[in-house]
């Protein structure tokens, strides 16, 4: 099973304020022990600093250190051409999340954990929210 995180779940793992910062955290717990292999696109991280350093306005560094961590518990993919070849072929309207999709499953994705409940309508992959995905682990 490999897990796909989309740029809102990298965000609630870099904000404590975040309503679902908790179980995002046990989720890349989880990863860095091995226990489900997880990735995110550098575009997230990429956007992940935009919103938090230039938003929030975390300094650089405590953002970099973050990122850092995060960067030794899971992979961290490019989106290349094809992927945005298909995200130019796709209806999706919010290019960003078409470009991240497409990522997700030319990378053998098995699910895609997001906040974002219209990528259910996008994906034959099992979409599930941070809290869902949570529950699926550690509560069954």
């Amino acid at each position: 099973m490999k897990v796909f995180f989309d740029t809102n779940v990298i965000l609630d793992i870099l904000d404590y304020s975040r309503e679902y910062h908790q179980e995002s955290m046990y989720l890349l717990q989880a990863a860095g022990k091995g226990a489900i292999p997880a990735c995110a696109t550098a575009q997230s991280i990429i956007d992940a600093s935009y919103v938090r350093t230039q938003r929030d306005k975390v300094p650089v560094d405590v953002f970099k250190t973050g990122i850092d961590t995060l960067c030794r518990m899971i992979s961290i993919l490019g989106i290349n051409e094809d992927d945005i070849r298909q995200a130019n072929l796709s209806p999706i309207q919010d290019y960003e999340d078409a470009a991240q999709l497409a990522c997700a499953e030319r990378c053998d994705c098995d699910i895609l954990v997001t906040n974002d409940r219209k990528y259910r309508g996008y994906t034959t992959l099992p979409v599930y929210s941070v809290r869902e995905f949570y529950e699926r682990l550690f509560l069954k």
